[in-house]
């Protein structure tokens, strides 16, 4: 059992003022990540001075509080807390007995019911467990959506500003003669940043050569590709070889899991005699899915390092991401408190420059974040950030600077 934390009330009070409030704030903030903490509510005076049935009264109203409390003010998860019941001290020392309930023992109903008539103190004991929770939100249609109408029974070529996918005729499996396309593209910093959208695969870093997300609807409906058929997906800005990945969302975050087994090209630009540099060459995919595409490849194994970010105040809204100054790689920072007041990022590459973003998106014109420059490994807490709030455009300007 863990060292007990009294926490103090007014004598007979049974209320969480702001005193009682400050002390379980300090309990809980100070106690270590996946520790115990066992907070008891009545003094060595109030011990002596009341009868047990008052000490059992005021210790279960104060406890309930207590409980009332952590839940609201510090967000803290009712599986995570237990009462305790210290039991009241008995002439019988026989470890069986009521006073001391029975250890490592099958709960007969016997047993059951000696402990659950067991005469005593109400405490807390709160597990401070860390769940990792990715700051921020997708929001994938914040940089445009490129729609277009096609019919399932034509060849359809829809471009983009980085991409262009073509559609052969007869291989999607619709009803409708006429579909919808859509195609959203993120290749900039900015793009991905104001999307929510990361590079992880499992938690690992990946270089990223751009990422899109395209879908078919008929009628509202997902449309699929035909088995044993494919789409072109042709990446007019990436002329090296990337592996393909394709993306899951979860929990606020698109996890990339690799397709080893995709079709990928370097291929000519059709006018290469008109091009300077005669060499150079665009990435084709041939691909039966439909979602989430990526471009990447694995960042090179070495050294990891980890890095703390204390928000201050409490937002649910931030977003906290960290992006290499030399490698197209964008990390998420994940909270690590209730409050939502301080974030880390995990497994980052030693020994590299990289710029700290934070920000909250206000309005749709509106964009508030700071910028901090880092030296991974060098800088292992940031505790002061200066943000301010400013149009898209100027956001962008600086995060784009960065690729």
């Amino acid at each position: 059992m863990n060292a007990q934390t009294l926490i103090k009330f007014e004598e007979n009070s049974m209320k969480i003022d702001q005193n009682v409030a400050l002390q379980v704030k300090k309990a809980y903030s100070y106690a270590k990540n996946n520790s115990e903490i066992h907070l008891s509510v009545l003094s060595k005076k109030e011990i002596k001075k009341l009868n047990q049935k008052t000490q059992m009264r005021i210790s279960g109203i104060r406890i309930n509080k207590l409980i009332q409390f952590l839940k609201d003010s510090l967000f803290v998860s009712p599986v995570n807390m237990v009462l305790h019941i210290d039991p009241f001290e008995t002439t019988n020392k026989n470890n069986n007995e009521i006073g001391q309930p029975a250890v490592g023992v099958s709960w007969t109903q016997a047993n059951y019911k000696k402990f659950a008539t067991i005469s005593g103190r109400q405490e807390l004991l709160i597990l401070k467990s860390i769940h990792f929770v990715a700051s921020g939100e997708i929001n994938d249609s914040i940089n445009g959506v490129i729609k277009r109408k096609i019919n399932c029974d034509k060849s359809n070529y829809i471009y983009g500003d980085y991409t262009y996918v073509y559609i052969p005729p007869n291989v999607l499996d619709c009803s409708c003669k006429e579909i919808s396309f859509e195609l959203k593209e993120f290749f900039t910093p900015s793009q991905l940043l104001l999307s929510g959208l990361t590079t992880t695969s499992n938690g690992k870093p990946l270089i990223t050569g751009g990422m899109i997300h395209i879908m078919a609807y008929c009628n509202g409906k997902e449309v699929l590709i035909n088995k044993e058929e494919n789409i072109e997906v042709t990446f007019t800005t990436i002329d090296q070889s990337f592996d393909v990945f394709y993306g899951r969302e979860k929990s606020n975050i698109i996890n990339w899991k690799q397709d080893k087994k995709a079709e990928v090209e370097l291929i000519p630009f059709e006018m290469e005699e008109e091009m300077e540099d005669g060499e150079s060459k665009r990435l084709k995919l041939l691909t039966d899915k439909f979602g989430w595409i990526n471009c990447d490849a694995f960042v090179e194994d070495g050294p990891r390092t980890e890095l703390e970010v204390d928000l201050k105040e409490p937002s649910k809204k931030t977003y906290a991401r960290l992006i290499f100054n030399d490698i197209k790689s964008l990390l998420p920072g994940y909270f690590t408190n209730e409050t939502k007041s301080k974030v880390i990022f995990k497994n980052i590459p030693e020994n590299k420059k990289a710029s700290l973003f934070v920000y909250e998106l206000i309005s749709k014109t509106q964009i508030k974040w700071a910028i901090q420059e880092i030296n991974t490994g060098k800088d292992k807490e940031i505790t002061t950030l200066n943000f301010k709030t400013t149009n898209y455009q100027e956001f962008k300007k600086v995060a784009d600077k960065i690729w």
